[in-house]
């Protein structure tokens, strides 16, 4: 790491701690390139407060300014902390998984509030769990159609302008651990995951019945469980 680099880091560990009285650590940093300086800023670099690396956010240079997405990785980790029994109850044992929150705002303001405060103040709030369930084989849906289904009812029932549910079928011998971990910032796809996905099940607030989107076909509609295998998509050819 060259010392420029490095001196960029620190700037910004000073700057958050300062900003949030807590402790952070960078987990990796990618040089903003100068054709693009202009429009996104300088370098970003993604941080974890320290002793909790799945509180995963982005801080960025943008002049003389930072731009940094920690309140919505605090606020959606302390959802997951608030609705992890739920959630575990309805997947597979050790099904890695997270919630993520977006379009909250970021007002330092807010740095005090609790996670149901923001859902409640945040009009265009969002919300999502991104969960993938390991198999050894292709998936047979039809097994986790009923937890698919809960989970969708939980999301809707957090009264969130928006939220999605994306559920990936991997192989189990694949470890999933940090694409999972760092969904907040990758905002990568199951089918663009370097990994053996079977296929996935995307459901969102479209799907509500007593909601739907005019865009969206009867059947895939979320009326029940077998709903749930309407929506899912294979990866294989």
């Amino acid at each position: 790491m060259s010392a420029s680099s490095a001196s960029k880091e620190e700037k910004a560990i000073e700057y958050l701690e300062e900003k949030y009285d807590t402790e952070f650590e960078v987990m990796w940093s990618k040089e903003g390139s100068k054709l693009f300086e202009d429009l996104y800023g300088g370098g970003l670099i993604t941080v974890h407060p320290k002793g909790k690396p799945e509180v995963v956010f982005t801080v960025q240079e943008d002049g003389e300014e930072y731009i940094d997405l920690y309140l919505p990785a605090k606020w959606a980790n302390e959802l997951q902390q608030k609705l992890e029994d739920q959630i575990t109850s309805e997947l597979p044992p050790g099904t890695p998984f997270k919630v993520i929150l977006r379009n909250t705002g970021n007002d330092e303001s807010q740095q005090k509030k609790s996670v149901e405060e923001i859902l409640k103040t945040s009009k265009n709030a969002s919300v999502s769990i991104i969960a993938g369930i390991q198999t050894s084989g292709i998936p047979d849906v039809n097994q986790y159609s009923q937890g698919i289904y809960n989970l969708f009812n939980l999301l809707k029932g957090l009264d969130t302008r928006q939220y999605v549910l994306s559920i990936g079928f991997v192989d189990e011998a694949e470890d999933i651990t940090d694409y999972i971990n760092t969904a907040y910032i990758s905002n990568l796809p199951w089918s663009n995951l370097d990994a053996k996905v079977y296929g996935e099940v995307n459901v969102d607030f479209r799907l509500d019945p007593e909601n739907p989107s005019s865009n969206v076909e009867p059947n895939m509609i979320l009326s029940s469980p077998e709903n749930v295998i309407e929506n899912y998509e294979s990866f294989e050819e």
